[in-house]
């Protein structure tokens, strides 16, 4: 069985929204997103082993993902209780980090070097290793795909997912390269 019927198999089950698949070629990146990160918005830089700088340059991350064929783009959709619904935007990554992990799991059944990326930060452990240890999940930890400077905005487009699902919903993106 392909893994675009598997993935299709398990969507529902995983909590994905929308998936699709394209080339690596039709990725944008943009040193503009790689400098966001580094404005360090949501405090993860420089904290954690899934963001800059431990993930290497914005060129070494460029060719990394150009070393791969495919990519797929996968999102979740929470209903939020407002704009200001913290706790549920804690729950929203939460719960998109789970549907990650499991298509993580599918696709590195079939691709076991799939690369996977997925939101800001790392949530595995309450205080990370970085920089003074090496990371104690390697295989688990998804790093920050605007940390790779990848424009999300750009492949969803391309592809036709929903990048806004409505005013009080947060959807967030995954991207799994093999």
């Amino acid at each position: 069985m392909t893994i675009k019927r598997q993935l299709e198999d398990k969507r529902r089950l995983f909590g994905i929204h929308e998936y699709a698949f394209a080339k690596t070629s039709d990725l944008l990146f943009s040193m503009g997103t790689r400098l966001l990160c580094e404005g360090n918005q949501c405090g993860h830089y420089g904290a954690t082993w899934a963001c800059p700088p431990a993930v290497g340059s914005y060129n070494s991350c460029v060719a990394k993902c150009r070393s791969y064929e495919n990519v797929c783009l996968l999102s979740t959709v929470t209903d939020l209780k407002g704009q200001y619904d913290f706790r549920g935007w804690h729950r929203a990554r939460i719960f998109h980090e789970a549907a990650t992990a499991k298509s993580a799991r599918l696709f590195r059944a079939h691709y076991p070097g799939a690369l996977v990326l997925s939101t800001e930060g790392c949530i595995l452990c309450d205080q990370c290793t970085y920089p003074d240890a090496p990371c104690r999940y390697p295989d688990q930890i998804f790093p920050s795909v605007e940390g790779y400077g990848i424009v999300v905005m750009d492949l969803a487009s391309k592809t036709g997912l929903s990048y806004n699902n409505g005013p009080e919903t947060v959807t967030y993106f995954s991207f799994v390269l093999f």
